[in-house]
């Protein structure tokens, strides 16, 4: 008998299909589309998970993303700077939306494509947003590799 337990085999295959993104005519939100496939399912569905700009903003300002970030990339030479900030901004949408995906899937998800808009699950968002700040600063560093600055 073994006493090594099996690794935890995730429920489901989440992929970001694209975002995020801003819709013709709606400057309010961003739109990030995830591919999302069950175990069980034959196919995976597309859930275009919206967030509001001004939840981001809310959340920029209250983690101190913005001084944060200025921070990070000062190794990052001036001409390519502005890339990586903006890089890095996306990044952090992608795992706010990441984060409300999580807790619609929690929710109970369904085989279908579906939206879940701006206006669902602020708080719940917002409140893991805030649990998982280091592990999202701390991805944001790989995904930015601003450690390769620092060596050079």
């Amino acid at each position: 008998m073994s006493l090594l337990s099996p690794p935890k085999i995730p429920l489901f295959r989440i992929t970001l299909f694209y975002g995020p993104e801003t819709f013709e005519g709606d400057s309010e939100t961003i739109h990030c589309v995830f591919n999302v496939k069950k175990r069980s399912w034959k196919g995976g569905v597309q859930v275009d998970i919206v967030v509001g700009k001004s939840q981001i903003q809310r959340l920029e300002k209250s983690l101190g993303f913005g001084a944060w970030i200025d921070d990070i990339l000062r190794v990052v030479p001036g001409h390519d700077r502005e890339d990586y900030f903006k890089r890095g901004f996306d990044l952090f949408s992608q795992f706010i939306c990441f984060h409300k995906l999580e807790m619609y899937i929690r929710q109970g998800i369904r085989q279908e494509n579906t939206q879940v808009p701006a206006s669902c699950l602020i708080e719940e968002t917002e409140e893991a947003i805030q649990q998982e700040t280091e592990k999202i600063k701390q991805q944001i560093m790989i995904e930015l590799d601003v450690e390769e600055f620092e060596e050079g």
